[in-house]
């Protein structure tokens, strides 16, 4: 790669318009002393939300000469070395000499495509009048990884597809509360969310096949790039059953003791190491998501059933013969993820002992106990949605217990349990 190259490329930059985004729930700091990283599965907006940033930068009076964007996965730039990113700012100072000692906005989108990137962007990062801004990955960029990287001079913001209310906001639906004609669109756009999830470009895309093309090539994808080309996976039956069984059964139980006994009775060779490592691969990816059973003490958590979510439900349709099924459990994992993306609620876990619980959160409102039912209408269901929440006061004290569903009939549920209207739950940023 040649040093005009780069040239070129911030030129083009500079002199074209920014891509029109829809913004998000999710706002990155501007002028924060840390290397600002985003994490999270592939498609999911990462680029748009660097897009949108800039924006921000643009709005605030910033001259757009002095954002830098480089995405590595740009052909102009491939293959780019190690060696080779310094040309990156003495490009940029050819070309705009006036600006050297002034400050620079530096996005490095697909980082991970450059080996040991780490190393330039914490020499930048010490000597540069510079605020950098990065993406990768989820199997190569995560949290835990960066910050071992850059040794405390970053902050990682997780990525995730669209929440209900982003859904909204890009299929532009008013949120209006008292409105009936336009709460009865909202519950449509619901289900509709709930069958094809929150992928931005399944979103903006028409026609059922094309969406549906296009989770296909998104579940290829994932299992190819970021597990089995990443890790090095040599079971790959195992992985793909695994896979499978994760977007087939959201918001179940799993043990690994009980898929081991499984696999051995229909003849699978597979160590229980294997599953363990496998199951942390899916989660290092951001497609698997764990909840452990609440107690205080973590040999308790650690010898019990997990409960798991998937990043997204629209997935679902790549991985199961009957996609217009479980749309209770749908439900259940969009409430765990609208729970996951908020910063307050990290500690979330299942209830499990007579009755069962979905969730146990506590973030600044105090403790909360949430089931989720799509329908609630009948006094068996009823029953069983309520009774682990009004029946666990002595063992499990909490501020709210909170119903949410989607339809509900109000004479059949205790006045002590408040009822969330699913896409009222979900629009609410937490």
């Amino acid at each position: 790669m040649e040093k005009e190259t780069i040239k070129y490329i911030l030129t083009d930059f500079h002199t074209k318009k920014l891509p029109p985004v829809v913004e998000r729930d999710l706002r990155l700091p501007l002028d924060l002393e840390k290397v600002v990283s985003l994490v999270g599965i592939r498609r999911s907006g990462k680029t748009s939300l660097l897009y949108g940033t800039m924006q921000q930068l643009l709005d605030g009076g910033v001259d757009k000469r002095n954002i830098l964007y480089f995405n590595f996965e740009d052909d102009r730039l491939f293959p780019i070395q190690l060696t080779q990113m310094d040309l990156l700012l003495r490009a940029f100072h050819e070309l705009y000499p006036e600006k050297t000692d002034q400050r620079k906005y530096l996005f490095l989108d697909e980082i991970h495509q450059v080996e040991n990137w780490e190393k330039y962007v914490r020499r930048v990062y010490d000597t540069e009048n510079v605020r950098i801004f990065i993406t990768g990955s989820s199997s190569r960029l995560v949290s835990q990884e960066i910050a071992g990287a850059l040794r405390g001079r970053t902050i990682s913001f997780e990525v995730f597809p669209l929440s209900f209310g982003e859904f909204l906001r890009f299929r532009g639906i008013e949120v209006r509360y008292y409105d009936p004609a336009q709460e009865a669109r909202i519950l449509h756009a619901l289900n509709e969310y709930l069958f094809w999830g929150g992928f931005p470009e399944v979103v903006k895309s028409d026609g059922d096949f094309i969406r549906g093309k296009i989770l296909q090539e998104y579940a290829d994808l994932i299992l190819y790039k970021d597990l089995i080309e990443q890790y090095g996976i040599q079971n790959q039956y195992l992985l793909k059953y695994l896979l499978k069984h994760f977007m087939v059964n959201a918001a179940a139980l799993f043990s690994v003791n009980r898929i081991y006994n499984d696999l051995k009775s229909r003849g699978v060779s597979a160590s229980k190491n294997a599953l363990y490592e496998y199951v942390e691969y899916l989660r290092a990816a951001y497609i698997l998501f764990s909840t452990p059973k609440y107690s205080n003490s973590i040999r308790v958590q650690a010898q019990n059933p997990t409960k798991n979510y998937v990043i997204d439900t629209g997935l679902m349709q790549a991985f199961q013969a009957d996609p217009q099924g479980n749309v209770g459990r749908k439900l259940e994992n969009a409430v765990f993820l609208h729970l996951r993306r908020s910063e307050e609620e990290r500690q979330i876990f299942y209830y499990k002992n007579r009755h069962e619980i979905d969730f146990v959160v506590g973030g600044k409102a105090g403790r909360q106990l949430i089931n989720v039912s799509y329908d609630v209408s009948t006094p068996d269901t009823a029953k069983r949605e309520c009774r682990g929440l009004t029946e666990t006061t002595g063992s499990l004290p909490a501020v709210k217990r909170v119903l949410v569903a989607n339809s509900w009939t109000p004479d059949l549920l205790p006045r002590d349990v408040e009822v969330s209207p699913a896409w009222q739950f979900l629009v609410h940023i937490q």
